[in-house]
């Protein structure tokens, strides 16, 4: 009966540092210092990151790689969460609408800034239409330009992004 005792004591111990490292951001952002989550999503290997591809089913998607975003965005409300390199499923994370929108934004109703990860081999304009809204480390703002001149992204898209980035600025000091 100890033992199981012991045993109870650790999985709530660990379950308690969990929920502190979910809850991290809200310490930070208390202070009006943005914290970043990353990298969204299905990220799990150092090797070759910027040309692998996770290939995972939907099920596999929402109950491992996810379900750690969707608690710290619900219950942390992160200023900014950070797309991955990798690809997942044939799709760059950084250009995966349904994800970065359908997911983060419309379905857990994230409303903060979403960057991508460094140097990304994303098209910037196709990220930015998929909901990010900086391409880090400088963009390519010539090519967002040419999308536009090419009615291939709209001028509500960049608003939009324009709009998510000021509304940070304003959180921090």
């Amino acid at each position: 009966m100890r033992s199981k005792n012991k045993v109870r004591h650790r999985i709530l111990k660990r379950e308690s540092q969990c929920l502190q490292f979910f809850l991290c951001p809200e310490g930070i952002q208390s202070q009006h210092i943005g914290a970043s989550v990353k990298h969204f999503a299905a990220n799990n290997k150092e090797t070759n990151r910027k040309d692998s591809d996770s290939r995972v089913s939907e099920r596999a998607l929402r109950e491992i790689y996810l379900k750690q975003f969707e608690i710290i965005v619900k219950e942390a409300h992160p200023y900014t969460i950070m797309s991955s390199y990798n690809l997942i499923n044939g799709i760059h994370a950084s250009e995966n609408k349904e994800l970065l929108t359908g997911i983060l934004r419309d379905e857990w109703g994230f409303d903060g800034l979403v960057t991508t990860d460094w140097w990304t081999f994303g098209e910037h304009y196709r990220e930015t239409k998929a909901g990010n809204d900086i391409k880090m480390a400088a963009g390519y703002p010539e090519r967002i330009k040419e999308a536009y001149e090419k009615g291939l992204i709209t001028e509500a898209e960049i608003r939009l992004s324009a709009r998510r980035i000021l509304n940070m600025i304003l959180k921090i000091d």
